[in-house]
C-alpha cells in the first residue's frame, strides 16, 4: 500500500518551490524546505494537494549542525490516504507558527519550546507544555543528562547533626517546582477576565488522572479554558534514546496503561519496519486478538467510569465484572494483568497456553448479552440522553485542524482508522466495519464505543478460528539476527546464548534511516517516529499521542458550557494521562 506521498505530487512540489530537498524511502518521505518558504509550502500542501489533516510536529536536536534544531511536520491526505513529512531547520532557534493553518499545532509548538527551546514566531501564548514556568532547562536537548541537572540544594531531613552522610550522598537534587512556580505557571496560562478562575484537578476524581484544568468563569459558565499537563511527565522519549529497542518495550506499557498491549504492538511494529523483521503468521494473529481484547477492556473501563461520573453506579459494577474476565485471560496468556510486556520484536514472548482459546471462545459467546444489558440501561435513559446529546459537537474541519483521531474523529463522520489505513499484523485478513457518527457529540462517542466492542468481538472470533489450526507453529522469528532467542534456545545452544548476549548488551543495530508507523489505540492514533544512526539505540524517538491531541480540543468545546458539562465532555474524550504526558 502506497501510504506516503506519490511521485506525481512530489514533482508538482518540485516545480512550484525551489531549493527543496526530497528524501523518499519506503518508510518515510520528507520534503526539506527553507524557513522563509515553510508556510507557503505547508499551505500549498494543505489547500492544493489535499494534505489537510495535521498529524504531528516535533523537533530533532543535531548539536554539531548549524542551525541546531530541525522541525518535522507530519500531514495526512484523507482523500487519497497519503502521508508526507516536511522538514525545516530552525534558524536562530525559531520557526514560524503554523497555528493559523492547523489549530492542533498550538500544543505541539508549546512542547517543542518546553523540550528543546525552539521559539515560534506569532504563537499567541508560547508557554511550557509539561514543565513549570521558570524552569531553566530544555530536557530533550542532547546535552541535557538523563538524570537531570542536580543544582537544587535539598538537605536530608533524616540526618541528625552529629551524623555523617553516606559517601555517595549528595544534598543537591534536580529542581522541583515551588508554590510560587506553580502560581506563575497558572497565571501564564490564563488571565482572569470574568468572575472567578476555578482550578479543577489535578487530583479531582472527575479528571481521570493528574490533569490541571483552569476555567475562567462567569457564574456557572466557562468563558475561557486552558490545561496544565506534566504531572505525570517522565521523559519517556529521553529514556528511549538511552535504551536498546527491546529494553524500551516495558515503557510503552506505562504510557497508556489501560491498553498496554496496543501500545506495545504499535511500537514493535515500527521497530520491525525499520529492521525489516517479519513475524510469523501465528504471532500476527495472536497480536491482533490480544489488541482487540485490550480494546474491549479499555472501553469497558471507560464506560464504567464514565457512567459513574454521571451517577450510574450499576453500570460501573457490571462493566468491571466483564473486564475482570478479560484481565484473567490476559494474565493467563501474558503472565501479568496490566503491564505485561508480552509483545517482542519478531513475535510474542510466549505461545498460547493450553485452553486459552477455549476460555476466549466462552467469553465472546457470553459477552454480547452483557453488551445488550448495558445498552438497555443507558441508551434511551432520559438522564443519559440529557447529559450527552448535543454536548461537545465536533465537525470534520475540527478533526483535520486539531489532528483528532480514534473514536473522537469517527464521531464526526471521518473514517480515520489506522487498522484500515495502514493495516499491520493480521488486520488485512480479518473482516470488520468502522462505525461512524453523524452528529459528533458525546452521545455519538458513546454509541461508537459500544459498536466498536461488537466489532472487536468479531475480529477476535476470526483470530481464534485461525489460531486453532496453528497449534505447534512458531510464535517468534528467532531465526532473524535482530530477534532475541527464546529461553529454551539460550539454554540449549551456544550460538543462541552469544546472540542473546550481543542483543541485550549492544542492542539491535538498526540500519540508518527514519520510519513513522502508528497503531489504532483505543484513544486514537499512537505513532512512533524512529530516527536511527545505525546504532543499538534510537537517535531520536518521537511518540505521537492520540490522547494528547484529542484532549486539546476540550479547551474550545467547553466554552459556554457549565462545570457539570466538563465532567461529561472530558469523559467522552477518554484521555489517559500516562500517554498525554509521556
Amino acid at each position: 500500500m502506497q501510504l506516503w506521498i506519490d511521485n506525481q505530487k512530489l514533482e508538482t512540489v518540485s516545480e512550484r518551490f525551489e531549493n527543496i530537498n526530497i528524501q523518499k524511502s519506503e518508510n518515510f518521505t520528507s520534503i526539506q524546505v527553507e524557513k522563509n518558504q515553510l508556510i507557503q509550502l505547508l499551505k500549498f500542501l494543505k489547500e492544493d494537494l489535499g494534505f489537510k489533516m495535521f498529524i504531528d510536529f516535533f523537533c530533532v536536536d543535531y548539536p554539531l549542525h548549524n542551525p541546531r534544531f530541525q522541525g518535522i511536520y507530519l500531514l495526512f491526505n484523507p482523500d487519497e490516504r497519503q502521508r508526507v513529512a516536511v522538514k525545516c531547520w530552525a534558524e536562530g532557534d525559531s520557526l514560524p507558527t503554523i497555528t493559523r493553518l492547523w489549530k492542533g499545532a498550538k500544543w505541539a509548538e508549546r512542547e517543542a519550546w518546553d523540550m528543546f527551546g525552539v521559539k515560534f514566531e506569532g504563537h499567541e501564548n508560547l508557554v511550557r507544555m509539561f514543565l513549570w514556568e521558570g524552569y531553566k532547562y530544555h530536557p530533550l536537548r542532547k546535552d541535557f543528562p538523563l538524570r537531570g541537572i542536580e543544582d537544587t540544594y535539598l538537605p536530608s531531613l533524616n540526618l541528625r547533626p552529629d551524623e555523617k552522610p553516606a559517601h555517595n550522598y549528595s544534598p543537591y537534587h534536580t529542581a522541583l517546582p515551588t508554590m510560587e512556580d506553580l502560581e506563575r505557571t497558572q497565571k501564564a496560562r490564563i488571565q482572569k477576565k470574568n468572575q472567578i478562575v476555578l482550578n479543577w484537578g489535578p487530583l479531582h476524581p472527575g479528571t481521570h488522572g493528574t490533569i490541571w484544568f483552569l476555567f475562567d468563569m462567569e457564574g456557572e459558565y466557562v468563558k475561557e479554558c486552558d490545561i496544565v499537563l506534566g504531572q505525570l511527565h517522565r521523559g519517556v522519549e529521553k529514556i528511549a534514546e538511552n535504551l536498546t529497542y527491546t529494553q524500551f518495550i516495558p515503557y510503552t506499557d506505562r504510557m497508556d496503561y489501560i491498553s498496554a498491549l496496543c501500545s506495545q504492538v504499535a511500537y514493535v511494529n515500527a521497530v520491525e519496519k525499520v529492521l525489516g523483521v517479519e513475524p510469523p503468521e501465528k504471532a500476527k494473529y495472536i497480536r491482533t486478538m490480544m489488541c482487540e481484547l485490550q480494546r474491549i477492556n479499555s472501553h469497558l473501563l471507560w464506560l464504567g467510569t464514565f457512567a459513574l461520573d454521571l451517577g450510574a453506579l450499576t453500570i460501573f459494577l457490571y462493566t468491571f465484572r466483564e473486564r475482570e474476565k478479560i484481565m484473567d485471560i490476559i494474565e493467563g496468556i501474558a503472565g501479568i494483568r496490566l503491564n505485561s510486556t508480552y509483545i517482542r520484536i519478531g513475535g510474542v514472548a510466549k505461545d498460547l497456553p493450553e485452553g486459552a482459546l477455549d476460555v476466549i471462545t466462552h467469553f465472546i459467546n457470553d459477552f454480547p448479552e452483557k453488551l445488550e444489558e448495558y445498552e438497555t440501561i443507558l441508551t434511551t435513559n432520559r438522564i443519559w440522553l440529557r447529559r450527552n446529546v448535543d454536548l461537545g459537537i465536533i465537525n470534520e474541519e475540527d478533526v483535520y485542524s486539531y489532528g483528532l483521531t480514534g473514536v473522537v474523529a469517527r464521531s464526526a463522520g471521518v473514517p480515520y482508522d489506522i487498522r484500515m489505513i495502514q493495516p499491520t499484523d493480521a488486520y488485512d485478513r480479518v473482516d470488520f466495519e468502522v462505525p461512524l457518527g453523524r452528529v459528533g457529540d458525546c452521545y455519538d462517542r458513546y454509541l461508537l464505543r459500544m459498536e466498536e466492542m461488537r466489532q472487536s468481538l468479531n475480529i477476535i472470533k476470526q483470530c481464534v478460528e485461525k489460531l486453532k489450526g496453528m497449534e505447534g507453529e512458531k510464535y517468534i522469528a528467532t531465526d532473524n539476527p535482530y530477534v532475541l532467542p527464546t529461553l529454551n534456545e539460550v539454554f540449549n545452544s551456544i550460538e543462541s546464548m552469544v546472540k542473546d548476549f550481543n542483543l541485550r548488551i549492544y542492542g539491535e543495530q538498526v540500519p540508518e534511516g527514519e520510519v513513522y508507523l502508528s497503531g489504532e489505540n483505543p484513544r486514537g492514533e499512537l505513532g512512533f517516529y524512529i530516527n536511527s544512526k545505525g546504532e543499538g539505540r534510537p537517535y531520536r524517538m518521537r511518540i505521537r499521542s492520540g490522547a494528547f491531541y484529542n484532549l486539546q480540543i476540550f479547551t474550545e468545546l467547553i466554552k459556554g458550557r457549565t462545570v457539570a458539562d466538563a465532567v461529561v465532555l472530558l469523559g467522552s474524550l477518554d484521555p489517559v494521562v500516562g500517554e498525554t504526558d509521556r
